[in-house]
């Protein structure tokens, strides 16, 4: 048992700990200004910097070196109780190069910026490569590439001439050189030159270009000089040129095009190729260049892709929770190509899984420790961005003891990957109603099922409407059933798979082919405890050679239209409406990503169309669509390509201050001394409130020995099943198999509920008023007072 005064002590930590990132999250800490990427030689000392809106306690730097996943130990900064931070690199040797983080904090909440890399600034020498021979008729465009091994940063070109430097040369990329209009002036032997100003390094290229003009009286049909590059990746707002260098005799002439679609209003057509200025994501598509004179036509394709650096496009929504909870934490970010998100608690990485990329943190369970600044930060090779919130986390009331935390905390990057469900202990089985107390559990309708291939099915479900305990997710289980000469029958197999809410179908794989299944769905409430379909008829799954069904007609796509930043509509129809068949499957996936396509299910033959939703705002999807009946699946319909509209511009609304309390200019203003009053008039008031504690909770500790009767407080174990369960006990299917074994509060007696003692109720007064006093009253200064580092 533990003693009054340890329960106070404990008390005293744990809400001193809640009002220091109470503060944190008042005050707003945000960076204006993020360590910045650097080209350095050897022998260079190197400066990052960053800066606050607000002054932070103290100053952390880390490195992470180049083709390395783990960051190195935090180095303290001497800056302490200021707006911005310097870190200086002595950059002596080329494992220093890589990334560096700045880490603010304010207590134990800690802020990372942005990283910024450290590279180095070299310039190597050129390839050994034979001279280049070129013979154009007069008249047309010439271009002469400086072949420039590496350099960063980017080389310096200039090109010769001979031994004459050329002036006012026109340039397409920095190392092209374009010659128009070609005469015999130009005949001649031509080299480049590269230089690095921060490495201080010059090359001379050993391979020259001898160019001979030829003259334009021999027919020839076009031909490109230099071999075009038919991908192009940009950066929107920036200017890029594609080029497609055509010549012949006589001079051909171009014509650009864009595949299904206009060309950018904003193009111009010069010798070089075609200049796009001020490229925007609408750009994106595929170009078609054709050279073309009396003697034929020369052409290619080239792709342009616009690229977007990574953004968070929505504050982190986390609220209170209260230990021993569940977490799930959402990151809205968009960028092209799809942006690598990581995850952050005070500063400090979470563990990860290289082979995923989430969206969503998911912690159980949550402890105090958690407590602080939660951080997700989206890269990509473009650039990375980064998005905040506080985490409170309520202590448990522990009147007979302090329980240890948990070591086996389960942090995960996603909630919906795949994982073993754990065996837990046997529960009192509860009888098919409908109730479990007062809750209303509806389960879902007995499943179909349908043949998609050799070794997979669709199990589609639906639920009845009711006013119940609303779902928080499915998941579904199926079972092998042997001959009937034996009548053998396989355990319950639960696929780890969770599946969102608002879904009602299902991919099953890793079926075996000529083997009979029966399938069923069970839903989890939001109560944690879940509900069991009716199984599904026997389902025999044909091998493709033994499948005689008809021909499906394949659905003709005709129309998408987004609908909103999280829906699109599809509008299809099929020509042979005699054909028997239950419904459609649409498939869709974003066109960034090149994974598995999402499968939803339509039922009815007569259905023409339906609207996608729980898409990503401002994301282009691709959709095609195919017919189903019980026995397979037509063919794909033609894939349709649209984008879901952006979110709407969210209006922030200035908050109202009470006349009463203080501004924070006002309080900077009052001074120190207010601040060390405040701090003993506020001390006074903790102890005097502890004190009360200790007093209620002896009174409350001898009224519940006499009047609780033995074992009334002891926890139920909440008992969990899986793949093939106990045939008294129902699974309990959680998404993380480290969940806490806690009894829920729903199953606690309703008498129980209503006896809060004195102590609870004094401290849970306490939390609330003591964060109010550190928001609104106490300064660091009090902080300080009572140690609270």
């Amino acid at each position: 048992m533990m003693r009054p005064m340890s329960f106070v002590y404990v008390v005293f930590g744990v809400l001193l700990s809640l009002m220091k990132h109470t503060l944190a999250a008042d005050l707003g800490m945000s960076f204006n200004r993020h360590p910045e990427p650097i080209a350095a030689p050897l022998g260079d000392e190197v400066y990052f910097e960053c800066s606050l809106n607000l002054p932070a306690e103290k100053f952390f730097w880390r490195h992470k070196p180049l083709n390395s996943d783990h960051w190195g130990p935090m180095i303290q900064s001497e800056n302490s109780g200021v707006k911005a931070s310097r870190h200086v690199v002595y950059f002596d040797e080329k494992s220093k190069a890589g990334d560096y983080q700045c880490i603010a904090y304010y207590g134990t909440s800690g802020l990372a910026s942005d990283p910024a890399r450290l590279s180095l600034a070299t310039l190597e020498d050129f390839v050994e490569e034979e001279n280049e021979k070129l013979q154009v008729a007069a008249g047309n465009t010439v271009p002469i590439t400086c072949p420039v091994s590496y350099s960063c940063p980017q080389a310096i070109v200039e090109f010769y001439k001979y031994n004459d430097t050329i002036k006012n040369a026109f340039f397409t990329d920095g190392n092209t050189m374009v010659l128009k209009n070609i005469s015999m002036a130009d005949n001649g032997q031509y080299h480049c030159v590269a230089n690095n100003d921060i490495s201080s390094q010059t090359y001379t290229s050993r391979r020259k270009t001898i160019l001979s003009v030829l003259g334009s009286d021999k027919a020839q049909p076009p031909y490109f000089i230099k071999q075009p590059q038919f991908e192009y990746r940009v950066l929107p707002g920036k200017n890029i040129t594609l080029e497609c260098f055509g010549a012949g005799s006589p001079v051909p002439r171009v014509t650009w095009s864009r595949i299904g679609n206009h060309l950018p209003s904003k193009v111009r057509v010069t010798a070089a190729g075609l200049n796009i200025h001020n490229v925007q994501i609408s750009d994106n598509g595929q170009y078609h260049c054709r050279w073309s004179n009396e003697h034929g036509v020369k052409q290619c394709k080239i792709f342009l892709h616009v690229v977007e650096s990574p953004r968070v496009t929505k504050p982190l929504k986390i609220s209170t929770v209260s230990e021993g909870g569940d977490l799930e934490i959402f990151c809205s970010v968009s960028g092209i190509p799809e942006p690598f998100v990581e995850w952050l608690i005070n500063g400090e990485f979470l563990p990860r899984d290289k082979n995923k990329n989430s969206r969503s943190l998911y912690i159980s369970p949550v402890e105090k420790k958690h407590a602080g600044i939660v951080q997700c930060v989206a890269s990509n090779e473009y650039g990375s961005d980064s998005g905040y919130g506080l985490l409170r986390v309520t202590p448990k009331q522990h009147l007979s003891g302090v329980g240890e935390s948990r070591s086996d905390n389960t942090y995960s990057s996603s909630p919906n990957h795949r994982e073993h469900t754990r065996i837990g202990g046997r529960r009192r089985p509860i009888k098919e109603g409908k109730r479990k107390g007062n809750a209303l559990m509806v389960p879902p309708n007995q499943p179909n099922v349908t043949r998609l291939s050799d070794v997979s099915v669709m199990v589609r479900w639906s639920v009845p409407e009711n006013n119940g305990l609303p779902i928080e997710f499915f998941k579904v289980q199926y079972r092998e059933l042997g001959p009937k000469m034996n009548r053998k029958q396989g355990k319950w197999m639960t696929d780890t798979m969770v599946i969102p809410k608002h879904v009602r179908s299902f991919e099953v794989t890793d079926l075996q082919p000529n083997h009979t299944y029966k399938f069923r769905i069970a839903a989890v409430y939001s109560n944690h405890d879940n509900k069991l379909s009716s199984n599904s008829v026997k389902f025999l799954l044909n091998r493709t050679s033994d499948v005689k069904a008809p021909k499906l007609p394949v659905p003709i796509l005709i129309n998408t239209e987004a609908v909103g930043p999280h829906e699109i509509l599809l509008v299809w129809n099929i020509e042979d409406t005699a054909a028997k068949i239950d419904g459609f499957i649409v498939h869709h996936r974003a066109t960034t990503f090149a994974g598995k396509y999402i499968k939803t299910t339509v039922e009815g033959k007569t259905a023409n169309s339906t609207t996608i939703s729980h898409l990503n705002p401002d994301t282009a999807y691709e959709f095609k669509v195919q017919s189903f009946s019980i026995a397979a699946g037509s063919e794909y319909s033609q894939i349709h390509k649209q984008k879901t509209l952006p979110l709407p511009t969210e209006f922030s609304v200035q908050q109202v201050i009470p006349e009463n309390t203080l501004k924070s200019t006002e309080i900077n203003k009052t001074g120190g001394l207010y601040a060390i009053v405040g701090g003993g008039f506020g001390g006074v008031a903790i102890l005097a409130a502890l004190a009360a504690v200790t007093i209620l909770y002896k009174r409350s500790k001898r009224k519940q020995n006499r009047e609780s009767p033995q074992g009334l407080d002891k926890a139920v174990p909440n008992g969990r099943v899986v793949n093939g369960g106990i045939p008294d006990s129902k699974i309990n299917i959680t998404p993380n198999p480290l969940a806490s074994l806690d009894t829920p509060e729903d199953s606690i007696p309703k008498d129980k509920k209503t006896q809060i003692g004195p102590v609870k109720r004094l401290q849970v007064f306490c939390n609330y008023r003591l964060i109010y006093i550190a928001s609104h009253c106490l300064d660091y200064v009090i902080l300080k007072q009572f140690d609270c580092s």
